[in-house]
């Protein structure tokens, strides 16, 4: 390879470098779509905020919100759907950013499990209700011994008959 030849693939290759940064530095072309604060506040409204216990990340004012929404704002703009917003940001701090969970077997549980043990506690109440008027209801068919049926009684009476 000549010198001349040599200076003009370094020049070739210098250029070819140079031009990749500012090509690389104008973003993803895909992620152009319009945003409305109305769109990231639908989102949103199902978001809870990561510093704040239950405030949802669209009243939120801290500055955490304030980034989620941004995000939020950038996944829209790049065609999300809103189930995969909220997807992204169960996998990346979990289930608490929705406040339920996502995973079906956990809902079952979530919904079912009270409901199990308010039927379980009507039940256990509805049983000790019966038991109890039906121990009234057999003390109140067992006949009162009478004074000649019980010697001891008999015998007490008259002795109290006698002093007074």
């Amino acid at each position: 390879m000549t010198e001349k030849m040599r200076r003009w693939l370094w020049l070739i290759l210098c250029c070819a470098l140079l031009s990749a940064v500012p090509v690389s530095a104008q973003g993803d072309p895909a992620c152009t779509q319009p945003v409305s604060d109305d769109d990231v506040n639908r989102v949103a409204k199902g978001l809870y905020c990561p510093v704040c216990e239950n405030v949802p990340l669209e009243v939120c004012p801290t500055e955490a919100c304030e980034r989620w929404r941004q995000q939020v704002r950038d996944l829209l703009a790049c065609g999300a759907s809103d189930q995969e917003v909220r997807a992204y940001f169960v996998a990346r701090f979990g289930q608490v950013a929705v406040g339920q969970p996502t995973d079906p077997t956990l809902q079952f549980f979530t919904v079912t499990l009270p409901l199990l043990v308010i039927g379980a506690f009507g039940i256990l109440l509805g049983l000790t209700l019966w038991r109890w008027s039906q121990r009234r209801a057999e003390s109140d068919a067992a006949p009162e011994p009478s004074v000649s049926d019980d010697p001891y009684r008999a015998q007490l009476e008259r002795e109290l008959d006698e002093r007074f």
